[in-house]
């Protein structure tokens, strides 16, 4: 029992964590930036859904290029009543899984 507790935690130091914080942060730490303000997180069948609410988005559009460039499938739904670069909902999904599904 022991052996595959050892062997379960080196299997998740190697692998890297898939959120889109831990893609943000640097040599896999987790960095959740300050324009996240309402965060949730919805997982069925093997996806996993990251939903983000911000009045902030402005602030939030240089993080969503990268959350891009790092293999994240980002959809960004502007409040309509809301001026515009102010509040939003993002959906964060891995790009590999979206494909899969």
């Amino acid at each position: 029992m022991e052996t595959t507790n050892i062997i379960d935690l080196q299997q998740r130091r190697e692998r890297p964590l898939r959120t889109p914080y831990h893609s943000l942060g640097a040599d896999h730490e987790m960095l959740v930036p300050d324009w996240a303000q309402h965060r949730s997180v919805y997982r069925t069948q093997g996806r996993t859904l990251y939903l983000v609410e911000t009045d902030r988005l402005d602030e939030a559009r240089g993080d969503l290029r990268r959350l891009d460039r790092a293999g994240w499938e980002v959809h960004v739904t502007e409040d309509p009543e809301a001026p515009r670069g102010s509040r939003a909902r993002i959906a964060l999904t891995r790009r590999d899984l979206v494909r899969a599904a």
